[in-house]
Parts: C-alpha cells; structure tokens; sequence
C-alpha cells in the first residue's frame, strides 16, 4: 500500500478547494467565488486501488489583517511542513503577482519538500499562452520538480495529476478507510454548508464577516432531528442584508442549506437559523477559539 498527504496551496480563490473536490470525486470543501472561502485545513480522501492520496486543502496564503487571518496563513505554512508533496496552484489567466512570490517564499521554507507547480484554468488559455505562463513561472518564482496544466473546472488534467503524484506516495499503512473521502466532523461540515449558502447569495463585506455556529441539537426518536444554528455578522448593518427584506433571504439560505444538509445525513431535518452581531469577531481570540478557528498560542 503507498500513500502520502499532499499540500494544496496558493492564493486565495486560484481554485485550490475546487481542484480537491474534483480529485478526491466527491464534495469536501465549499466553493465560492470570493476570496477566503477555506478558513480551515480541510482533507480530502481519494484511495485507488493499492494507492490512496490524502489531498490537504488550505486557505489562501496573504499577508493577515486580523486574528482570523492569521490563524488561516498559520494553518497554510504548517501544513507545508507535514506533506510528502506540494501543489502549488496559480491561476493561469493572471500575472504571477506579489501574492504569489509570499506564498513561494513560504513554500521555500518547507526544505526538502518536493513542489509542483499548478497552472488551473487552462480552458482560457491557448497553447502559446500555456508555454508563456510555464516561462513566467520558472522566471519569477524559480524551479518546480514539475508543471502540470488543467482545469479544475472541467476536470481536465486531474487523471494526470494523480499520476504524477502517485511517484511521491510512500509505502506503508492506509491511514482511512477505503470508502472515507473526507475525516472533517460531521458538525463541521454542516457548519460549512451553511456558510457556502450565504457566500453565494451575499456580496461585498459579508462573506468575510460571517461565522456559523451549531448552538443546539435536538435529536428525536420519532420526528425530525432539529438544528439551531446561530449565523455571527460584525454589524447590525450586514445582519441586516442576511435575513433580508421580510427575512426572504434567510429563508432562502436556510431551505438551500436544509436540503445539502438532509443530503449529507439521509434524513429529513428542521433547520432553525439566527442571525446575531458580534463586533469585530475576527479580531477577538477568545470567541475565535470558541469557534475552533485560532490554535497559535504566541
């Protein structure tokens, strides 16, 4: 049996949740178009006959403008540092940016570690624009053990990928089950489902100034189980935008959220959402602990 974890790494939104979603064949991580969507290390599973892949999803590597932030770029920079490999995924429609160079410097620093790089969204790109970009990366970032292309969109190139990994695996145990994709707690996945609800129908500030909390369970013998989940926004202002006009859009993430979430269980819920305001929730460590997001000590 050969196995190995592997680091998905980047900035934020080059694609990385969306690429391990379509590795692993099933839906591990949430995926938006906003910045900051993964605020979590997030594994996904993938075991192929004698072979299983352990794909680390992280948030975007940036520079931190609050105590949330940085508990996302810690989670990202240790993660470097347990993996067999690193992918490192550029979205292939842009310019290699500062942004990029921080998170080079960052996977430098994991010594040893072998590094792929990862040029995504070549359904935009033609072949010259393809060997540009493969030009552009060995000049500003420097050398990678390889350079893939795909879409992560379209799943085109993920076969590809798992090859060339399959040369990093290492022999040993099989560290899941066969049929696991995914060792995320099951509360936190809920969790998860209804935060992706409101990133999609939200816009602006709102995405990065919510936090999801399970308060309460209520489990029944006969009936449907209920969930009372309380929905953190930093201003009165933005909990106004969630609940909406006559509390339509609420309504609307909730049913969208309830149905994922009986999906996921194979059961019929009730599904209770509150929106509270917690000032500046993304600077406080206490309440960030509480939520399991802040693990740096210093």
């Amino acid at each position: 049996m050969k196995s190995g974890f592997i680091a998905m790494v980047g900035r934020p939104n080059v694609g990385k949740s969306t690429l391990t979603n379509k590795l692993v064949k099933e839906k591990v991580a949430i995926v938006s178009n906003k910045a900051g969507t993964t605020r979590d290390q997030i594994k996904g599973i993938f075991t192929k006959g004698d072979s299983q892949y352990i794909f680390v999803d992280t948030p975007g590597i940036h520079k931190p403008k609050h105590l949330l932030g940085e508990h996302m770029t810690d989670v990202a920079i240790r993660t470097l540092k347990e993996v067999e490999v690193i992918l490192f995924i550029l979205d292939g429609t842009q310019e290699i940016s500062t942004g990029d160079m921080f998170v080079m410097e960052k996977i430098l620093e994991a010594k040893g570690t072998p590094r792929i790089a990862v040029i995504n969204k070549i359904d935009l790109l033609s072949d010259d624009e393809i060997e540009n970009k493969k030009k552009e990366i060995k000049e500003k970032l420097g050398e990678f053990d390889r350079i893939i292309t795909l879409s992560a969109e379209y799943g085109i190139g993920t076969e590809k990928v798992l090859k060339v990994l399959e040369n990093y695996l290492v022999e040993g145990v099989m560290y899941y089950p066969e049929d696991m994709y995914t060792d995320m707690p099951i509360y936190k996945i809920i969790s998860e489902i209804v935060r992706e609800k409101i990133l999609i129908k939200t816009k602006d500030e709102i995405p990065h100034s919510v936090a999801i909390e399970i308060i309460n369970v209520t489990r029944r013998n006969k009936g449907k189980d209920k969930y009372e989940i309380n929905i953190y926004v930093e201003r009165n202002s933005q909990k106004g935008i969630i609940i909406g006009k006559n509390g339509k859009l609420l309504k609307e993430i909730g049913t969208e959220a309830r149905k994922d979430i009986e999906e996921l269980l194979g059961k019929e819920i009730y599904l209770n959402l509150w929106v509270k305001v917690k000032e500046k929730w993304r600077k406080k460590k206490p309440f960030l602990k509480e939520l399991g997001y802040f693990i740096n000590e210093e």
